[in-house]
């Protein structure tokens, strides 16, 4: 072996090892400078840093200082560190949408920009050239690992990010499948949240559905009662939004939150223009939001509430008579037994109309059955026009109609009954319609310990009573108007023949 070249290599060696040390003194200014480089090769990643608020600088310069800690043989290499922290580089970046080339070229950008800092102090002087290969051959070596430990960073993210969507499929299927099952609208809601959780690896959330203009709570996962207001105050329905976004092709929005606790994604749920609802997912620790997490929030928000538009129609369906609108039978059961509750809990009055469409037969049978739901429909809009807005209305049966009033006696419910036949007199004469519509009327009033079903027969016997009444008043003026109906039949006849 040559002495003088194995002198000349121990003396290259000291030369680069003093020359790191005393660079990485001031690498701040060489990150500056290494990010005019980066400027011009990568604008891509100084625009992203920009809008994140990151400080190129800092991050420039602590991949010089790695790259200058390689090259001193004074010290111990953190390999460790250093990987780690590129490789939380990587995912970084990663997350923040840039192409895994760029991060390459950039760690590329810093290698040259390392070597400029090195040959400038030694510019011209022995062994110059002895140094800089030495030095870029340590910084080949040690670039390469670096730009290993980025890409397994970037990779890890990436597939990380694919099974998360992944999951996230599933979890929509599984959302639609299970809202599928069920037209019951809490039970629609707690399903939909329960699963939006799982699919979002949260634990907490909590769904509003909107009655008119507020919302009102329709279940929670991972809060205590004495939480849910808090809850609602910092990210619920009314809570200001950190930041929006548009769902894509989505209908509902949702909106980043931050409370004093929380962090959240809220999600309005909306369904051919309407608001049927609010959906809130959190989480106490820090997490970060991606736009991957909003466009599925979107997505799942749009089942939400196309099932809980579902589930409200089927819901009203089951409770309302599909001709007048009005409640059906079942549902004017339950409300007769929540009305004579609390009646006797509180010492309430309650009385019970029924009403009867006396000709609806006639009707059917001369005009039609068409003709006949038009007499019913004109019933049902003048009984509604008449009746408070406590009163709930009811199509018990075919031609039968029934009405609770709570907080009213026998004559409140009669004076009533008087202007529900009137308003059914003048409303058929103002549609000139073709067969008169003409109504018995019913009334009874609850007794404290009669249970709903006592008072429903009292006023079923009262009306059937107002119709035999009914029925006798129009035989006799029938009888009445005979003879003389008779006399004019008689005399149009004689001038029929003297005529002739």
């Amino acid at each position: 072996m040559n002495p003088g070249a194995e002198s000349g290599g121990g003396y290259a060696v000291d030369v680069l090892g003093t020359l790191a040390s005393g660079l990485g003194v001031d690498s701040m200014e060489s990150g500056r400078k290494a990010l005019e480089v980066v400027r011009a090769r990568s604008p891509e990643l100084v625009a992203m840093s920009e809008q994140t608020g990151e400080d190129l600088v800092t991050t420039s310069a602590g991949f010089i200082d790695m790259l200058l800690a390689s090259l001193r043989s004074d010290i111990e290499m953190p390999w460790g560190d250093f990987e780690r922290r590129s490789r939380d580089y990587g995912r970084l970046r990663a997350a923040q949408g840039l192409p895994l080339e760029s991060l390459i070229d950039v760690l590329a950008v810093y290698r040259r920009a390392t070597i400029e800092l090195l040959s400038r102090p030694i510019q011209g002087q022995p062994h110059y050239d002895e140094i800089i290969a030495l030095a870029q051959s340590r910084l080949e070596d040690v670039t390469e690992r670096l730009t290993t430990a980025i890409a397994r960073g970037f990779l890890d993210y990436v597939d990380e990010e694919h099974r998360a969507r992944e999951s996230e499929m599933y979890g929509l299927a599984a959302i639609m499948t299970a809202m599928g099952r069920s037209l019951d609208l809490l039970e629609t809601a707690e399903v939909a949240l329960v699963e939006s959780l799982a699919a979002l690896r949260l634990s907490t959330g909590a769904m509003w559905l909107r009655e008119r203009s507020s919302y009102k709570v329709a279940h929670t996962v991972g809060l205590d009662q004495d939480q849910v207001d808090d809850f609602a105050r910092q990210v619920g329905p009314h809570a200001k939004a950190a930041a929006s976004a548009a769902g894509g092709r989505s209908e509902s929005q949702v909106d980043r939150l931050s409370g004093l606790e929380w962090n959240a994604l809220r999600a309005q749920l909306r369904v051919r223009g309407r608001t049927v609802g609010m959906m809130t997912v959190a989480t106490m620790v820090d997490r970060v939001f991606n736009a991957s997490d909003l466009l599925f929030m979107a997505a799942v928000a749009d089942q939400v509430a196309i099932a809980v538009d579902r589930a409200r129609q089927f819901a009203s369906e089951a409770r309302t008579d599909h001709l007048t609108g009005l409640a059906n039978r079942r549902e004017f059961e339950r409300v007769m037994e929540r009305e004579v509750a609390l009646a006797e809990r509180h010492h309430r009055r309650l009385s019970l109309m029924m009403i009867d469409l006396d000709n609806l037969k006639r009707i059917n049978d001369r005009l039609g059955h068409s003709a006949g739901d038009g007499a019913l429909r004109l019933v049902a809009q003048q009984l509604q026009r008449v009746v408070r807005a406590s009163d709930v209305c009811a199509r018990v049966g075919g031609d039968e109609f029934a009405v609770a009033m709570p907080e009213t006696d026998l004559d409140r419910a009669r004076d009533v009954a008087i202007r529900l036949r009137r308003a059914v007199e003048h409303a058929a004469l103002g549609m000139r319609a073709p067969e008169h519509v003409d109504v018995s009327v019913g009334i009874a009033a609850w007794a404290p310990r009669q249970d709903w079903q006592a008072v429903y027969k009292a006023a079923d016997s009262d009306l059937y009573e107002d119709k035999r009444r009914r029925k006798t008043v129009r035989r006799w003026r029938q009888e009445d108007e005979s003879p003389a109906i008779k006399l004019l039949g008689r005399s149009g006849s004689r001038r029929r023949v003297s005529g002739a």
